[in-house]
């Protein structure tokens, strides 16, 4: 329309006038000798630029002369374009010039005397243009005036794209979201699928109502979301790819016709229930509705279609034909139907207020403009947040008059008002945002949009300079709501840095394309004839191409975008781009359309270097091998996408495009090495190297790319390592580098003091961080799971000073973290799930102020707490599933910001102080329902049951007579349960009556869980079959993490469990019919990635489970990452072909498990680390397979039997650092090799009565630091070599009651000793003087020694002494606090049978004081003081 043309034509002229200036100040128009004709073009454009405000105005005004200036304003569009055409031709030969010898110049179509002819020529048909149309100004009385001043890009307040962007966007419509949402879960209806219909004109509300619904997490009980933008063109095909691609990203739908298309949906949808969402929906055609009803029927009942439309009549149609008629797949009642209107003035206001003030903002003479604004919406939210937005960037009485007196007539067109409002908010938009809109114009109505993609466009447009300017831009758009995050970006649940997916409104779409008017054409090449000849076409899509080479010979020959839509993979003509020689933004990826036949390989036309200012070029989805020579040629290429191409490698030429800034060649899966040259890419700041499976290693070169802001290599399977100057990337910011699982290292020296993210999950290789990794200073976000090698943090990891999220989760080779953790103040959110090895947490965690979320879930070996962590604020504490963890600290009780205390599973005191505090602390209690036996029935049991607990115990199921009375329980949508217990139970021994078992299955199959949980215990189900639910567990709980199941007693075949995609820990108890664990467990044979303990106990009948696919070894290991394995009764059980690498072993009565063989060759995680035997009576043949456990770190022996001599396979377990051995009865005599386990760190025996000595080769132990002996009453001397083990720290011998009466003289050598625990000691006599020598001890504990009467004078000289605990040793007691006072007057702590004393000044001199605080109990000095390393069953 000519007569808005002045609204953008101001925009352009703004753009080349400012060029123009630039360029007259350049060498090269010196050079090329027009430096005169640009400085006078400079001039007449700024001239020009002065009257386009007049022009402007006068256009919007309409009538005649409207026209007639509409008119001007288009040519002088034209005008501007034309110049910059030129001005970028001049660029473009001076950088040829630069590039190349004047020989060879001279002989190329880069000729440079025949270039300076024609860009003289054409310098002189535009001065001539520009004289004419300057003119023409004249006649038609343009007068100056000052352009809008714009804001100052500091005080920009752009909307954030936010979950409150989006509750701005749903003011006035709360009652119709919860309408929705009620309907999705109402199960009442008579249909297996609903349609929820929301019907309303374009610009009320109707997507982004729909975008509230599924963020909402209510919405999240369905197993399937998919999201399609329908719009005017139906297109079934389109659409079934949209919703199998929404589901099941990786299906390949290539090659494939409706039908094919119709049997992969009907797999993904089969037995799920989905929510589906057809956006826009405009088909009336009843034959292609119900076409699109029988692609959707194969959901399972309770699936949910919602369709938004502007249209009744296409609910009408919805309402027909058979499968409505059948209540297969239909609407829901009229009276549900979800009518949008028109919101009301005070919603309008409501809405635009917090568009358009802040809280603090002076709204004196605002508020009452603000509302004759909100008069000119016609109550459509779209126009009211269009124009609030670009009333919040001026927000003054003058600014919002203006635009309350502003008119603009658009004549007569579809909701012409809506349209003439939302041109209002354009016209005030920001300068230079005008044109980036506009743009948008070229795309299709629902298209997605790749923002990163939309940015680089503009950019290669001149619309906008750098990447930032782009973001600004779209965040600005996105608060007008000119853009929104699409809906299949809200289904796919994209994280933070993912480049967004944007989509645009019809509405606003019609306003882009009234503005750009004959800018941009459809060009459809089924039929030529329909093509509109215009020379004003600056940008064209070229649709349904079919290898027609006659149709570019057609093209506009100035256009400057190409845009290849809808067409099939064919080979373009040689000679295709020889007439488009102004193209700036060529996108071939919509040649690569799923379900269309794919070629080989395509070549690119060699006419593609005639395009040289081409500056972004979208190749995704070509099956292109390599690129032509001529491509060198394209020196002004800023943006190059090759993804999923079939390239090879890159020409070493490519160094020839420095202005290249954006690179992406990822899903290149034959791309194995990268040209040496690519350091010299200076401007390049994006490179994505995402899923380049064979790409062994980077050039030296990558290094120089100084300028490099985006750097992705996650997927890079081969890659081995990094160059060792990789840290001089000193820009970078994001580096991605997930499952590179062959990156052993990173280079030491990696200072990237701009980095701010860093993703290194899945480097399973990764064994250390680089010594200096505290140097980035700026990194916020720190991903660090499964990298499961990786042992320690570097001490410099805590001046990560900025850090705010850290994900350590399955480090299982984590032993600890440094001491100084507690620096990271910034820390918000700490991830340390399933790091199997981290026995304890630094005392500084506590000072992490600012830490929300803290998951200490599956650490098997965490064993305690640091009181300090009640120091912290958290909102989120997740400690659950296999933790030793008995207590939490006391402290936790005050921590009042919790606001979910998650312990679901553990020991059993943890459970119960977990309880204590979660009522302590009003957070939601756990929920218990025990249903009672009622003669006539128990209706409604169910309708009792707690509503506000996340989790929740259901007893006595057995009770339930009629399974339709727990229909009212409607588990599956309690979105806010993560627990759910269901447990049976039947009296007596005897099995209950057969008709009582079906009806457990039927009870069982409508007590579905939300698909959301997260924790399933089931037990004393008596059915011999599961429910479908069940049988379909892994999508129907897909977020399941531990699952136990108990007493069932008919079972015998498992459901596929081991298809459950979170499952992390398995617990199963007495299943008698169990006999065989093999393919049914694993579904699909793939492998168990995040099983981590599996614990199963009275399994007395259970003989075989299969760790691969068919019980041999040459399958793919199916248990890789196991953390722990805990039998108990189980003594049949093998595994097949070998048993997992579990970190963490506990047999008890369970003798054949340990492997015979070994573990085989399977390919594992992990290795065997901890192990615990109780009552396990081997015979010797059996002993000897624990040479097969080489790595043991810890042995725990308990009441087993060694049926003869000490085993022998236990001298191999060479890197054993800790040896416990309790209640072992048979054994007498330890044997002389336990010396050469000189690794050993702690050795303890318990209630080893027949053990009479310790064998002298135990002298080498000098890594020994904890020594314990414990009720080994044949014990009756201490070796004299004692004194040999100086690394001792800790020594503790209790009841050995046939010790001599003197400890041996050589113990003076145990200066390392830090504590002594003597108890039970009846015929010690005499505390030796040399007592004192032992400098470093802190603790000491004497206890039922009554021959001991004193402590020698030495003692005075240890003054490093902390406490002092003395029980049942009347005669000792008796002289401390007497004559012997002064001796032990300088310990800070003495309890003296319980009592607390303190050294002092008495009556008698030096003495002791009592305290009056509380005693303590006899065993509290262990439990504090002595680190019990034995493994235990918690």
């Amino acid at each position: 329309m000519a007569e808005i043309a002045g609204i953008l034509a101001s925009a352009v002229g703004s753009r080349i006038a400012g060029k123009l200036g630039e360029l007259a100040t350049e060498e090269a128009t010196l050079q090329w000798q027009f430096k005169e004709d640009v400085e006078d073009m400079a001039e007449k454009m700024k001239d020009l630029e002065a009257v386009l405000r007049d022009a402007d105005e006068r256009s919007r005004r309409g009538g005649s002369d409207g026209q007639v200036v509409g008119r001007w304003l288009t040519k002088f569009k034209s005008l501007a374009y034309d110049v910059e055409d030129v001005l970028d031709e001049l660029e473009t030969a001076d950088l040829i010039k630069e590039s190349q010898s004047a020989l060879k110049l001279f002989f190329s179509g880069n000729n440079q005397l025949l270039q300076r002819m024609t860009i003289a020529h054409n310098m002189k048909n535009i001065r001539e243009e520009t004289d004419k149309l300057e003119k023409l100004g004249h006649k038609l009385n343009l007068l100056p005036h000052e352009a809008l001043t714009e804001r100052s890009r500091s005080n920009e307040t752009f909307a954030a794209i936010t979950n409150e962007g989006m509750k701005t966007g749903m003011v006035g419509r709360e009652t119709e979201k919860e309408k929705i949402i009620s309907l999705l879960f109402k199960s009442e209806g008579a249909e297996d699928i609903s349609i929820i219909p929301i019907v309303g004109l374009g610009g009320l509300g109707k997507t982004t109502l729909v975008q509230s619904v599924i963020g909402d997490k209510r919405a999240g009980v369905f197993d399937i979301q998919a999201w399609v933008h329908v719009s005017k063109e139906f297109d079934l095909p389109k659409i079934g790819r949209a919703i199998i691609k929404s589901i099941n990203i990786s299906v390949n739908l290539n090659d494939c016709n409706m039908h094919v298309l119709q049997e992969n949906l009907s797999k993904e949808l089969a037995g799920r229930r989905y929510l589906i969402v057809l956006d826009d929906l405009w088909e009336e055609d009843g034959k292609k509705l119900e076409d699109l009803k029988e692609m959707l029927q194969h959901g399972s009942s309770g699936s949910r279609i919602i369709v938004t439309t502007r249209n009744q009549r296409v609910v009408d149609k919805l309402h027909t034909g058979f499968l409505a008629n059948q209540r297969k797949i239909c609407p829901v009642a009229e009276s549900d139907q979800i009518n949008l209107g028109i919101l009301s003035r005070d919603d309008c206001w409501k809405m635009m207020k917090q568009r358009a003030l802040g809280p603090d903002d002076d709204q004196t003479g605002l508020e009452k403009i603000g509302m004759q604004i909100v008069d000119k919406c016609g109550g459509l939210p779209l126009v009211v947040n269009a124009l609030g937005q670009v009333m919040s960037e001026i927000r003054t009485v003058k600014a919002w008059e203006d635009i309350r007196d502003t008119k603009i007539d658009l004549g007569s067109t579809d909701q012409n008002e809506t349209l003439e409002c939302l041109m209002l908010s354009y016209y005030y938009m920001k300068l230079d945002f005008k044109m980036c809109f506009t743009y948008l114009a070229v795309f299709p109505k629902g298209y997605i949009m790749n923002s990163d993609h939309l940015i680089q466009q503009w950019k290669a447009l001149g619309y906008i300079h750098g990447t930032n300017d782009g973001q600004r831009c779209i965040n600005y758009l996105l608060g007008m709501s000119f853009l929104h995050i699409s809906g299949f970006s809200l289904v796919r649940h994209l994280n933070d840095m993912a480049s967004q997916d944007l989509s645009m409104h019809d509405l606003v779409h019609d306003l882009a394309s009234v503005i750009i008017a004959n800018e941009s054409l459809v060009l459809d090449c089924t039929d030529q004839r329909k093509w509109k000849k215009t020379r004003y076409c600056r940008h064209a899509q070229l649709i349904n191409y079919q290898n027609k080479c006659k149709a570019f010979k057609d093209l506009p020959s100035k256009i400057r975008s190409l845009h290849f839509r809808d067409s099939e993979k064919v080979q373009l003509h040689a000679k295709v781009f020889s007439q488009s020689k102004y193209v700036r933004v060529l996108d071939l990826s919509g040649c690569s359309v799923e379900g269309q036949p794919t070629p080989s390989s395509i070549v690119l036309p060699s006419s593609i270097h005639q395009l040289k200012l081409l500056r972004y070029l979208n190749l995704t989805g070509l099956p292109i091998t390599s690129l032509p020579n001529s491509f060198r040629r394209l020196r002004n290429m800023q943006t190059l996408i090759f993804s999923n191409c079939s390239l090879q490698t890159l020409p070493e030429n490519i160094s020839g495009f420095n202005k290249l800034c954006y690179l992406d060649i990822s899903s290149n899966m034959n791309l194995s090495r990268l040209p040496s040259s690519l350091g010299k890419l200076s401007e390049l700041s994006f490179l994505n190297l995402s899923g380049c499976f064979t790409l062994q290693e980077l050039p030296e070169s990558i290094c120089e790319l100084e300028n490099l802001q985006h750097l992705d290599m996650s997927k890079c399977c081969a890659l081995q390592s990094l160059p060792d100057k990789f840290g001089s990337l000193h820009k970078l910011i994001f580096l991605n580098l997930s499952y590179c699982y062959h990156l052993a290292r990173l280079p030491n020296d990696i200072s990237l003091e701009c980095l701010e993210h860093l993703n290194l999950s899945g480097c399973h290789a990764l064994e250390t961080l680089p010594k200096y990794v505290g140097n980035l200073q700026k990194l916020r976000i720190l991903n660090l799971s499964d990298c499961y090698k990786l042992t320690m943090l570097p001490e410099s990891f805590c001046q990560l000073r900025y850090l705010k999220h850290l994900n350590l989760s399955d480090c299982h080779g984590l032993k600890q973290l440094p001491d100084c953790i507690g620096n990271l103040d910034e820390l918000e959110s700490l991830n340390l799930t399933s790091c199997a090895k981290l026995q304890q947490l630094p005392e500084s965690t506590g000072k992490m102020t600012k830490l929300k979320h803290l998951n200490l879930s599956y650490c098997i070996m965490l064993r305690n707490l640091p009181s300090s962590l009640g120091c912290l604020e958290l909102h989120v504490l997740e400690i659950t599933g296999g933790t030793p963890l008995s207590d939490l600290p006391d402290s936790f009780g005050d921590m009042t910001t919790l606001t979910q205390l998650v312990v679901l599973a553990g020991h059993h005191k943890l459970i119960r102080k977990a309880r204590e505090m979660q009522r302590r602390l009003n957070l939601s209690p756990r929920g218990r329902l025990d249903i009672q036996e009622i003669d006539t029935g128990c209706r409604n049991i169910m309708d009792t049951a707690p509503l506000s607990c996340c989790e929740l115990d259901v007893g006595n199921l057995a009770h339930v007579r009629q399974p339709k009375d727990v229909d009212t329980a409607k588990l599956h949508d309690r979105m806010d349960l993560r627990l759910l217990s269901l447990k049976w139970k039947f009296e007596g021994t005897k099995l209950p009556e057969l008709n009582t078992i079906a009806a457990g299955k039927s009870v069982l199959e409508r007590l579905t869980p939300p698909r959301t949980l997260e924790h399933l215990i089931l037990s004393g189900y008596m059915s011999k079959e599961f429910p479908n639910w069940m049988s379909c567990i892994s999508s129907s709980l897909p977020f399941l993490t531990y699952l136990m199941l108990s007493n069932l007693g008919r079972c015998d075949v498992l459901p596929p469990i081991g298809l459950l995609p979170n499952l992390r820990c398995l617990y199963m108890v007495n299943i008698p019919n169990i006999r065989k664990i093999g393919k049914e467990f694993y579904g699909e044979g793939k492998p168990c990635l995040k099983l981590r303990c599996i614990q199963l106990e009275k399994m007395d009948n259970l003989v075989e489970w299969w760790t691969t696919q068919s019980g041999e070894d040459n399958d793919e290991f199916l248990i890789p990452n196991l953390h722990k394995l805990d039998l108990l009764d189980c003594p049949r059980l093998k595994f097949m072909p070998y048993p997992p690498r579990s970190i963490e072993w506990m047999l008890e009565n369970s003798d054949e498990v340990l492997p015979e063989r070994g573990f085989g060759r399977l390919m594992s995680s992990t290795l065997p680390y901890g192990m615990g035997m109780i009552n396990c009576n081997f015979s010797q043949d059996k002993w000897k397979r624990l040479q097969h456990f080489p790595s043991l770190d810890s042995l725990e022996l308990t009441s087993s039997n060694f049926r003869g001599a000490f085993p022998n396979a236990i001298r191999c377990l060479t890197s054993l650092r800790e040896l416990t051995m309790t209640s072992m009865n048979d054994l007498e005599t330890l044997p002389e090799w336990l010396g050469d386990l000189v690794s050993l760190e702690c050795f303890s025996i318990k209630d080893c009565s027949r053990v009479t000595l310790l064998p002298e080769s135990m002298k080498n132990l000098t890594a020994l630091k904890i020594l314990g002996l414990h009720r080994c009453q044949g014990l009756n001397t201490l070796p004299d070599w004692l004194g040999h083990l100086t690394s001792l720290e800790h020594m503790q011998i209790e009841d050995c009651c046939s010790l001599s009466t003197r400890l041996p003289e050589s113990m003076m050598n145990l200066t390392a000793l830090r504590l002594l625990l003597l108890k039970g000691l009846e015929r010690l006599e005499i505390l030796p003087e040399w007592l004192g020598q032992l400098v470093s001890l802190r603790d000491m504990y004497f206890s039922r020694s009554p021959k001991v009467t004193s402590f020698p004078e030495s003692l005075q000289n240890l003054t490093a002494l902390l406490e002092l605990q003395i029980w049942n040793c009347p005669r000792l007691i008796r002289r401390c606090q007497g004559e012997d006072a002064y001796k032990i007057s300088h310990i800070p702590t003495v309890l003296l049978n319980g009592k607390r004393f303190r050294g002092g000044i008495g009556e008698h001199g030096l003495g002791l004081s009592c305290l009056t605080t509380p005693s303590r109990p006899e065993n509290s000095f262990v439990l504090d003081r002595f680190t019990h390393h034995g493994k235990s069953r918690g």
